[in-house]
């Protein structure tokens, strides 16, 4: 298929034109010069000529001869003058529909194709550049095809990796609470607590039915549970699953009760919160974890979840070639709502994560941490 073909294929029929381009033909020899030139320049000549054939026809004295000689000589001057002008007018003629062209290519060339040429008077070269503002419309309507194509595509690839991260941050750390608590209740059906066993038998309920609640709401909403409540009150809901699960002791600090947060957020952030203490109970062993609130010197929100558990052995960035995606997740969720992700730890020295978001009291249309929504 041509150029042509290719373009028209990719217009609406309201956007292609009722007729193809006109192309002149190369064997006409004033297609790029005006046929005025001609005419002018042919009438003046005739003119002189006629002057000077009637001079000598008429002219028989000395200064008859001088008469003709100066005739002669102001003819001449009116001929030259006459081609400079009509020279200069043809200059002109052709230089600015050069010049026009000159700047509609450097136009298409940076993607700019709404430039159009202007129209010229000129009948020849009107026709060359209806041809090019026909040409400089099918380009635009091409590159808004390819435009919405590629828009349309990358909708999809972040519709197919959020939802990826909404099912790791929801439904994978139920079903990793679930593994955990299952371990529990093989360890204590070895001690013969029969107690003991009932406990871990109704947790292992609530968690499964938790995990039905998650993804009950993923596919009727498409949105992470956690993010209906506010930070505080979803982090405390956090820090209680994991002491009933861990029996790790859990410190909730907030120094920040004035800070206000947009939803998107606060949902990005308890995200983060929430993958950090699923890492704290599948890796670090500790026996406390601390979250706190604060401002720092700047005036931005802070947030810090520590814990005094094994810390890490080998650097984040290296952790996640081995398959662990949640602190590549939780890099990216930072950088959703403009925040700083740090993860600090060194072996036998607990991990250390902290939030960095900008000043709070420069956002508008923002809610108390602690206020619930619908």
């Amino acid at each position: 298929m041509s150029d042509q073909g290719v373009l028209l294929s990719v217009m609406t029929d309201s956007q292609k034109p009722s007729t193809a381009p006109s192309h002149p033909d190369p064997r006409r020899w004033h297609y790029l010069l005006p046929r005025r030139f001609f005419w002018w320049s042919g009438g003046v000549l005739g003119l002189s000529v006629l002057c000077v054939v009637l001079a000598v026809m008429l002219g028989q004295s000395r200064e008859d001869h001088a008469l003709i000689q100066g005739l002669l000589l102001a003819l001449t001057a009116i001929l030259l003058l006459s081609l400079a002008a009509m020279l200069l007018g043809v200059q002109r003629w052709l230089l600015g529909p050069l010049l026009a062209l000159r700047d509609w290519a450097s136009s298409i060339r940076q993607g700019d194709f709404s430039s159009r040429l202007p129209r010229s008077d000129n009948s020849e070269i009107g026709e060359l550049v209806d041809d090019i503002n026909r040409l400089s419309e099918w380009l635009e309507a091409l590159a808004e095809e390819r435009e919405r194509e590629l828009q349309a595509q990358q909708e999809r690839l972040n519709e197919r990796t959020q939802l990826a991260n909404e099912l790791h941050d929801s439904l994978a750390q139920t079903l990793a609470s679930l593994k955990f608590q299952i371990r529990v209740l093989d360890d204590t059906l070895r001690q013969d607590s029969e107690s003991a066993i009932w406990q871990e038998m109704e947790r292992i309920e609530s968690s499964v039915d938790e995990a039905n609640v998650e993804l009950r709401e993923l596919i009727a909403h498409f949105r992470a549970p956690l993010s209906r409540h506010g930070l505080i009150p979803g982090i405390r809901r956090l820090l209680s699953r994991l002491r009933k699960e861990t029996g790790t002791e859990t410190v909730l600090q907030n120094q920040a009760n004035d800070a206000e947060l947009t939803e998107e957020e606060e949902a990005q952030i308890l995200r983060i919160v929430q993958e950090s203490l699923t890492n704290v109970r599948k890796h670090s062993r500790a026996n406390m974890v601390r979250v706190l609130l604060s401002y720092d010197n700047i005036g931005r929100l802070r947030l810090i979840v520590e814990d005094d558990g094994v810390g890490m052995a080998i650097a984040p960035d290296d952790q996640d070639s081995d398959g662990h995606f949640g602190l590549a997740i939780m890099q990216e969720r930072a950088g959703t709502v403009g925040a700083e992700l740090t993860i600090e730890s060194e072996p036998g020295d607990g991990t250390r994560v902290v939030i960095e978001l900008g000043s709070a009291d420069e956002a508008a249309g923002r809610k108390p941490l602690g206020e619930e929504t619908e």
